[in-house]
């Protein structure tokens, strides 16, 4: 990527998201890239990472399953990837499942993808501190308007009530 000083790029992991959704959860500036497995051809699970001046400030992990995700399970589980500080489910209904902590949060919905039929996206923000409630408002609102792009990247339905997605 290569964006310099405050210039938060318009694309992050590949989807589209508007800087303001992206500001209040960074704390510093600097040069932006990107690090990504994310490849879209048959990957089950893949990373993608923020980066300012070569650290990650934005940790996202891409993964496809076969069977629906017990979102508080892997929010709360010290061994997994997905832990959150203080998870809980967000109470407005955007078409998918989500669990916010104060350090990031996990969505899942439907989507057909190869023998997948869900999708589930973690961010984590590794500079965040665990004890501070400030971010998850923020948090809520990023990750309604990245995984809605997300999904409609990945060509789902959004998680319809049915839990059926477009073929």
């Amino acid at each position: 990527m290569g964006n310099s000083g405050d210039a938060i790029p318009k694309k992050i992991c590949g989807t589209e998201i508007n800087e303001r959704y992206v500001r209040p959860l960074l704390d510093d500036s600097g040069r932006f890239g990107e690090y990504s497995r994310l490849d879209g051809a048959g990957t089950r699970t893949a990373p993608c990472d923020l980066l300012i001046d070569d650290y990650p400030v934005m940790e996202f992990r891409f993964a496809w399953s076969s069977d629906s995700v017990d979102l508080m399970k892997y929010a709360a589980s010290e061994n997994s990837m997905s832990q959150l500080t203080e998870p809980r489910r967000s109470t407005k209904n955007s078409g998918h499942e989500t669990v916010i902590g104060n350090d990031g949060a996990i969505s899942t919905a439907a989507c057909r993808k190869g023998d997948a039929s869900y999708f589930t996206l973690t961010v984590r923000l590794p500079k965040a501190s665990r004890s501070d409630t400030e971010l998850r408002k923020s948090i809520a609102k990023f990750m309604g308007v990245y995984m809605k792009a997300a999904l409609e990247r990945f060509d789902c339905d959004g998680g319809s009530r049915h839990g059926t997605s477009r073929s």
